[in-house]
């Protein structure tokens, strides 16, 4: 039969109201799935979602969702063992957390962040045509509390803005390889990490990427290959992590492996056919990218970083 919830099968939901793919909105479906076969005396899933947010201490559980404190502190502690953290649902945020895609690991797909871009444009284009409506509506002498309600929402649109601005910056560069780990997979994205421990986290871990330290992982071959391809002449892990062991060495009679005097390839050639000019730029472009957005205060309506 058909299964009882729409599944967004690629992994990425939203904290927007607006949408069918709102996180908040698909919790509430489930609930109302898990519940609906308890018969007449069964607590309803308002009832059970009133429950939950009374104990969880948050009004709505959007808030909950919204709050770097909320769920994904409390997710990130489930998903840490030892010094290993390992989140599988990954919020990326506005500044102000005003808007977030929410990703699910092991849905990644090479395109996941283009996704997320086309959900944020249209987040932005809705919330444009609403600066539009208000501004009409408001007519040439807008009084104190329109200029407010305009002004928020013109912020609104400028951070969403910003966002899109963000995820572009990273979709070209953006490669998952689930071998790599989750903290060097979310390395490129930290700017838009709301929850600040795990930014900082993700910051350090994107730092010591570019210094070359995660020379092993896929993303540094996507990245950098004019400096891993050399090492993988040099390291025979390094090699083999990359499958060019073949390549620069080979396994004497003696069951010992040496380095080729020469290469099957040559680094020159191994290095041009992994290094694409869209992909140098965009990294470029995020190096040199000023002070991120995805770290400002939230607003007083509830929204605390707490």
């Amino acid at each position: 039969g058909k299964y009882p919830l729409d599944v967004a099968w690629d992994g990425i939901l939203v904290d927007d109201p607006d949408h069918p793919l709102d996180l908040e909105r698909r919790v509430h479906a489930a609930l109302a799935v898990l519940w609906a076969g308890g018969g007449a005396t069964a607590p309803s899933a308002d009832v059970l979602e009133h429950e939950a947010c009374a104990l969880l201490g948050v009004p709505t559980l959007r808030e909950w969702f919204r709050r770097p404190a909320g769920f994904f502190a409390d997710h990130l502690k489930r998903y840490s063992k030892s010094r290993r953290q390992a989140p599988i649902y990954w919020p990326l945020s506005t500044a102000s957390g005003s808007y977030t895609l929410w990703l699910y690991y092991h849905r990644f797909q090479k395109d996941s962040i283009y996704r997320g871009i086309e959900l944020a444009k249209e987040k932005l284009q809705h919330e444009e045509s609403r600066v539009a409506r208000l501004t009409a509506d408001f007519g040439a002498n807008p009084d104190a509390q329109q200029r407010r309600e305009l002004a928020a929402q013109t912020d609104l649109v400028t951070e969403i803005s910003q966002f899109v601005e963000e995820l572009n910056r990273v979709a070209p560069l953006w490669n998952p390889d689930l071998n790599d780990g989750v903290i060097i997979n979310f390395a490129p994205l930290w700017r838009m990490i709301a929850h600040k421990p795990w930014q900082k986290a993700v910051k350090a871990c994107w730092d010591e990427l570019v210094r070359g330290d995660y020379d092993w992982a896929h993303l540094a071959m996507h990245l950098w290959p004019e400096r891993v391809v050399p090492k993988c002449a040099k390291d025979r892990s390094l090699a083999i992590a990359h499958g060019l062991d073949d390549v620069f060495w080979a396994e004497g009679t003696d069951g010992k492996w040496t380095a080729r005097k020469t290469p099957t390839r040559s680094v020159e050639e191994l290095v041009t056919e992994r290094t694409s000019p869209a992909i140098k730029s965009a990294l470029k472009s995020l190096l040199e990218a000023p002070a991120a957005t995805g770290t400002g205060k939230r607003s007083k309506k509830g929204e605390a970083n707490a």
